[in-house]
């Protein structure tokens, strides 16, 4: 019985997408739920980062997902499955931050590893340093545009090539190269003070 359990689940975790919408297209409301647990912690990650609030972005993850969940029975596969997810909560996102009204910044809280900031414990000034370092670059994020920071976001959290971005976003793979080069050239200035050891 065990072993018959654990067969299962290795199954479940080395089964494609496409045969994931197959099943769900047949009424195996499983298969979905297999979709959420395989995708929703990266959607997330992205999500918080362009909204800069961990509670907005559930939110949209989760209406992503009810979004995906009605409209799947009818997804014909010219796209990849996670192609399509992110371009559902690549739109929910713009549609937030153009009704506030604001400009939003990522929040890097959790992940303040990805600015390499070294860290010794055991010297006060660096620490100092590292908290006025952190603490710039989460001001000069907040002067990059809402679609600089979606890219910005999906190369540098989910490691995402230039032109699974482009498919997403709706745009050409030269204009999301652009969107990242302007996003890092205007971090780039605008950190200049601490030098280049601290370039992104």
């Amino acid at each position: 019985m065990k072993k018959s359990e654990h067969s299962n689940s290795f199954k479940v975790k080395n089964i494609t997408d496409a045969e994931l919408i197959k099943r769900f297209k047949k009424g195996d409301e499983s298969a979905f739920s297999e979709i959420v647990l395989r995708y929703q912690p990266r959607l997330l990650i992205v999500a918080t980062a362009v909204l800069g609030d961990d509670d907005e972005a559930m939110d949209m993850v989760q209406e992503a997902f009810i979004k995906t969940y009605d409209n799947l029975k009818s997804f014909r596969g010219e796209s990849s499955l996670y192609t399509w997810l992110y371009r559902i909560l690549y739109n929910l996102c713009i549609s937030s931050l153009r009704k506030k009204k604001i400009v939003s910044f990522f929040s890097f809280d959790s992940h303040e590893e990805f600015y390499n900031i070294p860290s010794n414990e055991s010297d006060p000034m660096d620490n100092l340093k590292n908290k006025e370092i952190y603490n710039a670059v989460k001001t000069a994020m907040k002067q990059l545009p809402a679609k600089q920071r979606m890219v910005f976001a999906m190369k540098q959290f989910d490691e995402l090539k230039h032109y699974e971005i482009a498919k997403i976003m709706g745009i050409t793979e030269g204009a999301v190269k652009a969107s990242y080069f302007h996003a890092i050239r205007k971090l780039r200035e605008l950190l200049y003070r601490y030098g280049e050891n601290n370039e992104l």
